[in-house]
């Protein structure tokens, strides 16, 4: 058997050697190499807390999936897809200007002796971004108003303030953080629960988006809701002005104020102290500042901030005398005695009249009434008071009196002799 072997031990090695390369020419015929192109092979992430877990977020801006070219045997490469590989970007290999390694592999390690990998995408890009805190306060946003008969109170939001964490390019966006309250209808006091939104310095709501926590995303708003109710002011003073002057007035800049509250249903009026202004003495116009919420019984506040301080105002004038004349034919003659005339021995009668100008300017002679009453006098001259009505505000300063002359009405004699003379010679012609 051995000798068997051995005999032309040469050859038979020369014909295994041809028989290996003869099946290596038929395989390679067979199945020949080739090379073919696979994209959107995904990256998946290792270590990514080397980013995260340092207040930090990414986002990448390239490299995301890779393109890679693999070389190998017909039979293997023409049915790869890209399940066929695994891409990983560890980013504890991040360098300095934030680009990570991407590297590829087979899923299966069995490709790796008669296939050839090569990456066209090598790295994967990130931007990162620091993580920051910032505490917002919460404002009100009144998206729809209150009837005018209504007055908005105290508002209460609670929470009234909200932390968000998110990247800086997000919260140097956030200028504010609101909430939207509908108060129309509303005629008693309510509360509601309320998304809380955030808006840039624009006044744009803010999309905030994946990278966003907040301490909240709702609070409670509450508000006091009260009729108004309108009032009267009312104002007093203390004193006299000066001899010869006149209170004219006291004026306001406001006769009424808008109040509400819990018990602005009793308040009929506010009445200022008439110690707040004293005219003792005055002589021209004196102002003086009321400090209505003083005024204010508990429970009770004033609608509008403006009407807090009142002007109140002394109208004072000095008062003016100015002398009228009356033509005594105007002046009537009342009670004349029996048997007598009357004459009024003055042609004229000067008449001194004392008040505001305004008084005077409105004033005219024409609507005196004037006369004299003669019921005691007697014959001869007669010095009698004029009795005067003068319509308005002026006064009379001084009596007025006239010079009357009383004497005996010697044609209402003669009348009277002729008459009865006529009446005698009637009874003595009857008589014969």
């Amino acid at each position: 058997m051995k000798k068997i072997l051995m005999d032309n031990f040469g050859l038979k090695i020369l014909s295994l050697l041809f028989a290996i390369i003869l099946w290596l020419t038929v395989v390679n015929i067979d199945d020949p190499k080739t090379t073919r192109t696979i994209s959107g092979i995904p990256v998946t992430i290792l270590d990514e807390e080397v980013v995260v877990g340092n207040n930090q977020i990414y986002s990448i801006k390239s490299g995301q999936e890779v393109t890679i070219s693999v070389t190998g045997p017909r039979s293997m490469v023409d049915k790869m897809t890209k399940e066929y590989f695994i891409a990983e970007a560890p980013f504890s290999e991040k360098s300095n200007v934030d680009a990570v390694p991407i590297y590829v592999s087979f899923r299966n390690s069995k490709y790796d002796k008669d296939c050839e990998i090569s990456q066209k995408t090598m790295t994967m890009k990130l931007e990162i971004e620091n993580v920051i805190e910032k505490t917002f306060d919460i404002s009100i946003n009144h998206a729809s108003i209150l009837s005018t008969a209504y007055y908005l109170g105290n508002e209460v939001v609670n929470p009234a303030t909200v932390t968000v964490s998110a990247p800086e390019s997000i919260i140097n966006q956030i200028d504010e953080a609101r909430i939207d309250v509908e108060l129309s209808g509303r005629t008693e006091d309510f509360s509601t629960e309320s998304n809380i939104k955030y808006y840039t310095a624009s006044g744009t709501e803010l999309n905030v988006g994946n990278n966003f926590t907040s301490s909240l995303a709702t609070t409670y708003y509450s508000a006091d809701i009260y009729q108004i109710r309108e009032v009267p002011l009312k104002f007093g003073y203390i004193g006299n002005v000066q001899n010869g002057y006149e209170l004219v007035e006291i004026t306001a800049e406001k006769t009424t104020v808008k109040i509400v509250g819990p018990s602005a249903t009793e308040v009929e009026s506010i009445v200022c102290p008439n110690e707040l202004l004293n005219i003792s003495d005055a002589t021209e116009y004196i102002s003086v500042e009321a400090d209505i919420t003083s005024l204010l019984p508990k429970g009770v506040y004033l609608c509008n901030e403006s009407d807090e301080i009142v002007k109140i105002t002394a109208k004072i004038e000095k008062l003016i005398t100015k002398n009228y004349r009356i033509p005594v034919s105007e002046i009537d003659k009342n009670n004349i005695p029996v048997g007598f005339i009357a004459e009024i021995l003055e042609q004229n009668v000067n008449l001194s009249l004392t008040g505001l100008q305004k008084s005077h300017d409105e004033f005219s002679i024409n609507e005196i009434t004037a006369y004299v009453d003669l019921k005691n006098t007697i014959e001869g001259n007669n010095e009698v008071i004029v009795k005067l009505n003068i319509p308005g505000e002026l006064k009379v300063t001084n009596e007025v009196t006239v010079n009357v002359n009383l004497k005996k009405d010697v044609t209402r004699e003669e009348t009277e002799t002729s008459e009865d003379l006529t009446e005698n010679t009637e009874e003595t012609t009857q008589s014969q």
